[in-house]
C-alpha cells in the first residue's frame, strides 16, 4: 500500500467534508489495521467489491485518488451572459412560442436545442406550459379565432409560483 500511516489517514478522515470521501479514507483505514475487504464490506453494508476498487485507487494514486473524478457527459452549452440575456428578454413579454424560443436560443448563443430540451429549460426557469382553453375561445375575438385556427400553438407563460 501506498505509504501513508494510520495516525495520517485519521486526520485527513477528520478534515474530510465529502461523505463518499470520508468513506474510501476508512475503507483504507480499515485495510491498514488487518480487516479483510469482506469484513469492511460487511461493516459498510457495501460488496466487498467496492473495498477491492477503492483499495487498488488508493494503492495507484495514493490519497488523492480517493476523490471523485469528474464526470464525463455533454456540458451545459449557455454561457451565464448570454442565459441571462435570453431570460431577461423572456420576461419583456407575457407568452411565448417554443419554436420563438428555439430561434432566441440560437440566435444569442448559436446551440440548436431540440423542441423537448426547451421545454426543459422553460421549466428550469420558472415557465409554465399554457394551452388555450374553450373558455379562452369564447372571449376572443372573431379575428383571434381565425388566426388561432390557422395553425394551433402552446406557449410559455412566467409561473407565478413563490
Amino acid at each position: 500500500m501506498v505509504d501513508v500511516g494510520i495516525e495520517e489517514l485519521k486526520e485527513m478522515y477528520g478534515r474530510e467534508r465529502d461523505p463518499d470521501v470520508r468513506e474510501r479514507i476508512l475503507m483504507i483505514l480499515w485495510l491498514k489495521s488487518g480487516k479483510s475487504t469482506y469484513e469492511i464490506g460487511d461493516l459498510l453494508f457495501c460488496p466487498h467489491s467496492k473495498v477491492v476498487y477503492w483499495k487498488k485507487r488508493f494503492e495507484s494514486g495514493g490519497i488523492e485518488s480517493l476523490r471523485t473524478r469528474k464526470k464525463p457527459g455533454r456540458p451545459v452549452f449557455i454561457e451565464k451572459n448570454a442565459e441571462v440575456e435570453i431570460r431577461t428578454e423572456l420576461s419583456g413579454r407575457d407568452y411565448w412560442k417554443t419554436a420563438e424560443i428555439s430561434d432566441m436560443i440560437e440566435e444569442k448563443s448559436g446551440i440548436k436545442y431540440t423542441r423537448r430540451h426547451i421545454r426543459r429549460l422553460m421549466h428550469k426557469w420558472g415557465y409554465s406550459l399554457i394551452t388555450p382553453r374553450k373558455k379562452h375561445r369564447n372571449s376572443a375575438s372573431e379575428r383571434e379565432v381565425a388566426e388561432f385556427k390557422k395553425k394551433p400553438q402552446r406557449y410559455w407563460s412566467l409561473s407565478r409560483r413563490e
